[in-house]
């Protein structure tokens, strides 16, 4: 009875871990790897209404400076 359990035990070990694997290789597969589009570090830019710094690809113009988000554009030029 005991080699019997270890051997079902070992089994589905075996078997989660084939499954894991599997699930593993498709996901590579789906997913197609794209080259790194900036070639080197981009200069951060601050916004104009709560100071947090982003990347300048992430920055939104506005009247007065750039901006983190919409909400600190429309806040930032109504006060103007």
């Amino acid at each position: 009875m005991g080699r019997l359990l270890i051997v079902l035990l070992l089994a589905v070990a075996v078997l989660l871990w084939w499954k894991h694997r599997q699930r593993g290789k498709r996901s590579e597969e789906a997913a197609p790897h794209r080259p790194r589009e900036s070639t080197g570090p981009e200069a951060m830019m601050r916004c104009a209404e709560c100071g947090v710094h982003l990347p300048s690809s992430q920055v939104l113009p506005g009247r007065g400076g750039v901006f983190c988000c919409h909400e600190h554009r429309e806040r930032f030029e109504a006060r103007q």
